[in-house]
């Protein structure tokens, strides 16, 4: 019983290093494209490439139909069950990816030109969108291939795969960027979007030739492979779809409401970009970690789900909350007071920052609740996920246009809707976690990570005080603070050092 209780740790441990780092270069890489985009692009090339962002998480978001955390879990599923064909499973999702993806993209180029001219009310941004007609089809591919892999605990080959993704992405945004700025932002803006695809395309031939080398197991006699498919992905989607049509409805009413209210589209966009490129980015800089946290959680917890191990389902909470708290508490109290370093450091401005110093403690809730989602997701609760997030983020919508009205600063509306549904969506969702898994959170943890927070804290208000460099003061705060999360045992280090340990051993042999 130690022994495999020893094997989940090491067995998460290792998928979650293994993510994190990978999504660590690849945060890294994005952030250069991104410095490199923004000054070559401008506040108006920037503009279009965030106004263009909602419309095409929408539409992806239609076309991808859950197909990575649908995939995972059933995968990991049938190798304990052995219920479904792993062979059948991919099969299935390929037909089911390819019909939808064809429907999508009939649908979204009929409806492009009245979009940008009636709702958008912005022509530019036609060849911007255009180019998802090309996206569309390719992520339904790309997140089942990473979905298997991540299913059976492969989780290096879905590191690599995204990281060969990005690159790619990186390369092709940069090097048509200089081939067609001259040609004005219209046209830039467009072959940066373009970007996107081709990145998934380098990412499909990449897993591609990995499953070639190791092919899916056709178990015999299964059935139920599309049900299965459906019954996961479809409330995992309406879900997904709902939160990015209100994504991409923001921005209309946005537009709308403070047109009604005398302010120029100019001006709205330009607060809209300034809010979306600038400080909600800064605000989830480190958005890898739960990321990789809720993707390396799937096989583990799904078996645990499937074996009705109460105690592992336990565990595997305790370290999502622990692991996604620990680093943004640290992110939040250098940002508290070097907000305008680390925006202009980054972007080269400092517009946008003050939300940043608002907002920037607020934001451990999000960094805590996507690994939360993804929990609920597994243990079977997508039904609940959906309609909680549908009636909030149609909530969020609604404050967008009550505070426009009633604020004393219309164009804040936007961030702070946002934040208030934000917090609203963790509330509910981690008090329905805790109630379906009796699950108890250490008071011991608790007060241990407050003390250490306020310890940090102080550090920084400290060295702040004394004009110390805000690079200097992430190093000495970063030290201290999980220093003491390693002595209170709110970060386990075993696992690594047995990790290391068993590599050094067979490097030696």
């Amino acid at each position: 019983m130690l022994m495999k209780k020893r094997h989940n740790s090491d067995s998460f441990f290792l998928s979650t290093l293994i993510i994190i780092v990978s999504g660590f270069v690849i945060k890294l890489l994005g952030l250069i494209n991104k410095i490199t985009m923004t000054r070559m692009l401008g506040t108006s090339g920037m503009r279009l490439y965030i106004l263009s962002f909602p419309t095409i998480m929408l539409f992806v978001s239609i076309s991808g139909f859950s197909l990575y955390i649908t995939i995972s879990k059933l995968v990991a599923e049938s190798v304990i069950t052995k219920r479904y064909s792993q062979k059948k499973i991919l099969s299935e999702s390929f037909k089911l990816s390819f019909l939808i993806s064809l429907i999508v993209d009939i649908i979204y180029f009929s409806m492009l030109k009245p979009l940008v001219i009636y709702f958008l009310k912005d022509e530019d941004l036609y060849f911007p969108l255009l180019t998802a007609l090309l996206l569309i089809p390719l992520v339904g591919i790309s997140d089942g291939l990473k979905g298997y892999f991540n299913g059976l605990k492969n989780t290096m080959t879905v590191a690599m795969g995204n990281l060969s993704e990005q690159v790619a992405r990186i390369f092709f945004s940069i090097a048509l960027l200089f081939i067609t700025l001259p040609y004005g932002n219209v046209v830039a803006t467009t072959s940066t979007l373009l970007a996107l695809s081709l990145g998934e395309l380098v990412a499909i031939i990449y897993c591609l030739i990995k499953l070639k080398k190791n092919p899916p197991i056709d178990f015999p006699n299964t059935s139920g492979e599309l049900k299965a498919i459906l019954n996961i992905s479809i409330p995992n989607t309406l879900s997904r779809i709902l939160g990015n049509f209100t994504y991409f409805l923001e921005p209309i009413i946005y537009t709308c409401i403070l047109s009604y209210l005398g302010y120029d589209v100019l001006t709205i966009h330009t607060e809209y970009t300034i809010i979306d490129a600038y400080s909600i980015p800064l605000l989830t800089f480190i958005s890898f970690l739960p990321v990789a946290i809720a993707s390396s959680i799937v096989p583990g917890l799904t078996q645990a789900v499937v074996k009705k191990q109460s105690k592992a389902i336990n565990y595997y909470i305790k370290k999502v909350i622990l692991f996604s708290i620990v680093p943004s508490i640290l992110l939040a109290c250098n940002l508290f007071f070097y907000a305008k370093d680390y925006m202009n450091f980054i972007y080269k401005t400092t517009q946008g920052t003050k939300w940043v110093k608002y907002f920037t403690f607020v934001f451990i809730c999000y960094y805590t609740h996507i690994p939360i989602i993804s929990i609920l997701q597994t243990i079977g609760k997508q039904t609940y996920v959906f309609w909680t997030s549908t009636i909030i983020n149609f909530s969020r919508l609604l404050l967008i246009v009550i505070l426009a009205f009633t604020s004393d600063n219309p164009l804040d509306s936007v961030i702070i809707a946002t934040v208030i549904a934000m917090v609203l969506g963790f509330i509910i969702h981690i008090i329905h976690l805790f109630k379906i898994t009796k699950y108890r959170t250490s008071v011991t943890n608790i007060i241990n990570l407050g003390c250490i927070s306020v310890l940090t804290f102080g550090i920084c208000f400290i060295l702040n005080h004394f004009n110390v460099n805000f690079l200097i003061v992430l190093c000495i705060s970063s030290v201290v603070y999980f220093t003491l999360c390693i002595l209170f045992k709110l970060i386990w280090i075993e696992s690594l050092f047995a990790f290391v340990k068993k590599h050094l051993k067979l490097a030696n042999k």
